[in-house]
């Protein structure tokens, strides 16, 4: 964000995500001051039109000199096609027949290259957050990692008992105080399913309700507050 800021432009972050979008709605965590990105978000679960978006684009760098967007790497047409799979001369699939979005940096380049072309903006960057998002150890929540001790916790005291076919899930029951239960869940429930982030949350198709900070808050724990520049 800083840096967009300090080099005014667009720049375009691709972020995990096939059908659910709760990773990039996350990223409206990082607003801490008016004017702070990402200025736009995309999630899987809103129809993703390439002409809004570049309207978006348009409309945020009118307003604030530049533009930051946070964009799953799962976005779709109206018809439900992802767009990664639209720019792929081969288009491979994994064993659940998911189309492999990730990797190629596809996505990233071909938006970045409407900005340019469209938009006539020639301070255009995108990345591709893959493995390099999930390998920053020092900056884990601590929220999350006793969770996810706990799960394996619970998952070897159920194969102890001789239960091996299911999953262990980890239940929400109270938002104050928060407080979690982990389940033993059959592996047809879950298997090649998903949890979508839920529709409340999602405004316009490119932005994201603060209620949602609601949400994340008990699960990412304190975060660093950054100092407006």
């Amino acid at each position: 964000n800083l840096d967009n800021k300090a080099l005014p432009g667009v720049k375009i972050n691709v972020i995990m995500g096939r059908h659910a979008g709760f990773l990039t709605a996350a990223s409206v965590l990082a607003r801490q001051h008016e004017g702070d990105g990402p200025h736009l978000i995309y999630v899987p679960e809103a129809a993703f039109d390439i002409e809004q978006f570049l309207t978006d684009v348009e409309r945020v760098r009118s307003k604030y000199g530049r533009c930051l967007v946070a964009v799953s790497e799962g976005i779709h047409d109206a018809d439900g096609t992802p767009i990664a799979a639209k720019l792929a001369q081969s288009v491979e699939k994994d064993s659940h027949g998911n189309v492999q979005l990730s990797g190629s940096g596809a996505l990233g380049d071909f938006l970045s290259n409407l900005v340019k072309t469209k938009l006539g903006v020639k301070r255009v960057r995108a990345d591709t957050f893959g493995y390099l998002q999930r390998s920053m150890a020092g900056v884990y929540s601590a929220v999350d990692a006793a969770e996810a001790r706990a799960a394996g916790r619970k998952a070897a005291e159920v194969a102890i008992l001789g239960d091996f076919d299911g999953s262990i899930a980890i239940n929400r029951v109270s938002n104050d105080p928060y407080e979690v239960e982990f389940n033993m869940v059959a592996l047809e429930e879950v298997a090649a399913k998903t949890r979508h982030l839920p529709q409340e949350y999602i405004i316009g198709g490119n932005d994201i309700d603060r209620s949602f900070r609601d949400y994340l808050a008990p699960i990412v724990g304190e975060l660093p507050v950054i100092e407006q520049i």
